[in-house]
């Protein structure tokens, strides 16, 4: 009788040395990591993508799981409950099959206890039962009652020695008070090379994802961390795909931005785009978010990401995983230990070795006119600008689609967009992308567009262009 590997490990009867590890070497510590998970008030919420995220990190034999918050959806005690019942019943009694532990580093997000959090169950029509059992209402009782541990606003959690620094969101803004002093009274305990982990939901201003606004914190926590070469900081809230670059940084120190592993409701795409969710262009047009011609790229059923951590004696690799398609995102980033030493993920100098996306040879820009709608559902006469993938390089972010007229009185007009399959591994890449206009909104005259493609840290390629 033939039995798969996870099968056997669900039997109960797995080795103490399985998982396999690539070239024998075991890392140090293994752990998951993933964010705003984002369960809502019913139970398929935590079991289309939370729960096959902690199976597949079980069947990798991890030590831990990092989640840096947005655990529930609309701040209801019901929802942090499916998050503890799917955590139980995947690791009971906090266990591998095997009977070794795992640690949980959980920590709350602005979904979970910001004063503002009651807007979203009254979106939902569950004021009531926000008034009744809301998790804001008593949140340290809440994280005792459905996770069996005391709660404290920072803690420290250590797992085979190496020390992990949580931190709840509080309050209305995306800063935790008194990080800076707690990491000051814990100084010695992060002293030598040994790197140690620091979590919260926000990301820290001035270094991952710098195309997220409103999703940083005050700054204060990265003025702390600068003095820290060893901290790894672990973040959430800014919803950036894995496959997004600039979702790793160094500086100071090193941070991470992890991905939402979100059943539904919010995606990956990024501002300022024409297909994002908060619409807008290079030369700001429609601040107000009205005006846009395309729908908001919707990546909800296909997102679902996170990352399985290796902790080696000379580094650390994080491998980058599609829990929808059960397929890497893309290659591992490698992180040099000791800390700050080396730094192969400062962003600029990344951008500068970078090998821009560029188009085949021939690749043909196709331009027509339509009758279609907006965003806003009204009638309106489009310019649609359709091209293939670029498909050499680096993959694609996005396009710069430019009109411009023969009139150089003319200013030319410049949309952006997200390639439709940024997000996604790269085994699911789509052949072709588009842009559309609002044909009131172009210079008089005829026009010539050019495209070109950049990657995620914006490195442009070399245009094509239509006749």
């Amino acid at each position: 009788m033939n039995i798969t590997r996870s099968a056997f490990l669900r039997g109960g009867a797995a080795l103490a040395t399985w998982p396999a590890f690539a070239g024998g070497e075991k890392p140090k510590l293994r752990f998951g990591f993933i964010s705003d998970i984002h369960i809502g008030r019913a139970r398929a919420s935590a079991d289309r993508v939370y729960k096959p995220a902690l199976e597949w990190f079980r069947d990798q034999g991890v030590e831990a799981v990092v989640c840096t918050g947005d655990l529930a959806t609309t701040g209801l005690l019901a929802e942090l409950k499916h998050v503890s019942d799917v955590w139980y019943e995947v690791f009971p009694d906090d266990k591998l099959p095997d009977g070794r532990p795992v640690e949980k580093v959980f920590l709350y997000g602005n979904h979970d206890t910001s004063p503002t959090v009651e807007r979203y169950s009254v979106r939902a029509g569950r004021a009531e039962e926000f008034k009744r059992a809301s998790i804001l209402t008593d949140r340290a009782k809440a994280w005792e009652t459905h996770f069996r541990e005391p709660f404290a606003p920072i803690y420290i959690k250590r797992i085979k020695g190496y020390a992990f620094v949580a931190a709840h969101w509080e309050g209305l803004k995306p800063a935790v008070t008194g990080v800076p002093e707690f990491l000051k009274a814990h100084a010695a305990e992060f002293a030598g090379d040994r790197p140690f982990f620091y979590c919260q939901h926000a990301a820290l201003r001035g270094t991952v994802n710098p195309l997220s606004p409103g999703h940083f914190d005050d700054g204060k926590t990265t003025e702390a961390l600068n003095g820290f070469p060893n901290a790894f900081a672990l973040t959430g809230h800014s919803h950036s795909a894995l496959t997004d670059e600039t979702s790793i940084w160094q500086g100071g120190f090193t941070a991470l931005c992890g991905a939402a592993c979100a059943n539904s409701g919010r995606r990956y795409v990024r501002p300022w785009f024409e297909n994002s969710d908060v619409p807008g262009s290079p030369d700001g047009a429609y601040p107000d978010r009205k005006g846009a011609q395309m729908p908001e790229l919707n990546t909800s059923k296909d997102g679902g990401q996170g990352l399985l951590v290796d902790v080696f004696a000379d580094r650390i690799v994080l491998k980058r995983h599609s829990f929808i398609f059960n397929e890497p995102i893309g290659p591992d980033w490698v992180v040099p230990l000791p800390l700050g030493r080396e730094k192969p993920f400062l962003i600029d100098a990344r951008k500068k070795a970078s090998a821009p996306p560029e188009f085949a040879p021939g690749a043909v820009v196709n331009v027509e006119t339509r009758d279609g709608k907006n965003r806003e559902k009204e009638p309106a006469r489009q310019l649609v600008v359709s091209f293939p993938a670029a498909s050499r390089g680096d993959r694609p972010f996005g396009y710069a689609v430019t009109v411009a007229s023969d009139n150089p009185a003319c200013k030319p007009v410049v949309r952006c967009v997200l390639a439709p399959d940024f997000h996604l591994p790269p085994t699911r890449r789509l052949p072709r992308a588009e842009c559309v206009f609002a044909v009131n909104d172009l210079p008089h005259g005829p026009h010539r567009v050019s495209v070109r493609a950049f990657n995620s840290l914006r490195k442009y390629g070399a245009p094509i262009v239509s006749g």
